[in-house]
């Protein structure tokens, strides 16, 4: 099972579940809450949710699309919390303070920062250093509570994309958490696709590429994890509870602005381009956010 985002012929966010053997597209939110419970775990016949939303695909009414049912989104559910994870490459924590690294790093990021990887990325009122990071994002079906990396392999219900994008002096020059050099609305843009667990399996070997106004800045792979998905997932679930629905960010490789000599920040009128060969890619412009 494959869920995409992308724009319509309107430009409008909208949800679209793809089935890879018809090449069709649904934007209905009539099969919202299925998909919802297939991801989150919430039903044991998932096989059969499957089966009902596929019919729903060959179905003509499918093809003409209200656009009262169009669903923007950013995900095909909706996380507690987005726990993310750093230095969990070798590579970047070397570029980041090249600090022997013994134990995952974990941080929050707000939820109210998701957004679709169709959409802009605000430049705040007062930044002058704002980063990006390409990540591998898992969705958790199952509660994780104390569990082992075996039942964290369980638990997972699929991946998509997250850019874990920073403002890196609110991050790291003003004192406190990293929390809030995190968290402002649009730095965890996240898509262009959701992939089940079953097609992708334990997430290892995924390319993970990010470009800047063209210029190759990230080309990294998930094998460069220090330690395997699952493992992460068990030493999360030490800390606090996953629930269903809940987003897990599992870091990024090395070439981030920070790490560049000179660094290197994003700066309004830049365009980030950020994806997979497996996920497709996103392509986002940096703009001045001008809400007061």
């Amino acid at each position: 099972m494959k869920i995409r985002f992308y724009l319509n012929d309107q430009a409008e966010r909208i949800m679209a579940l793809w089935s890879e053997s018809r090449r069709e597209y649904l934007v209905a939110d009539s099969v919202f809450a299925e998909v919802d419970a297939c991801i989150c775990g919430e039903t044991d016949s998932c096989g059969e949710e499957m089966k009902r939303i596929a019919a729903f695909l060959d179905n003509p009414a499918a093809k003409a699309v209200d656009p009262d049912w169009m669903i923007d989104t950013a995900l095909p559910c909706s996380p507690s919390k987005l726990v993310c994870l750093g230095k969990s490459y070798a590579a970047h924590a070397k570029e980041f303070d090249d600090d022997p690294v013994q134990e995952p790093a974990i941080f929050l990021k707000s939820p109210s920062a998701i957004t679709s990887c169709s959409d802009v990325v605000l430049y705040p009122p007062g930044c002058d250093k704002l980063d990006y990071e390409i990540e591998l994002a898992v969705v958790i079906k199952n509660v994780l509570k104390n569990a082992s990396p075996e039942e964290a392999a369980r638990a997972i219900s699929g991946y998509t994309l997250m850019c874990d994008y920073s403002e890196r002096a609110n991050q790291l020059e003003h004192g406190g958490q990293w929390t809030k050099g995190k968290s402002y609305d649009s730095f965890a843009p996240m898509g262009p696709t959701f992939i089940s667990v079953e097609e992708l399996g334990d997430g290892s070997g995924i390319p993970l590429e990010l470009k800047v106004n063209g210029e190759v800045r990230q080309h990294g792979n998930t094998d460069g994890l220090i330690w395997p998905v699952p493992e992460l997932l068990a030493y999360i679930s030490r800390f606090m509870t996953l629930w269903p629905g809940d987003v897990v960010s599992t870091g990024t490789p090395a070439g981030v602005g920070m790490g560049m000599n000179p660094p290197q920040y994003l700066k309004p009128g830049d365009v980030v381009e950020w994806g997979s060969p497996a996920f497709g890619y996103a392509s986002q412009a940096v703009v001045f956010d001008d809400e007061e």
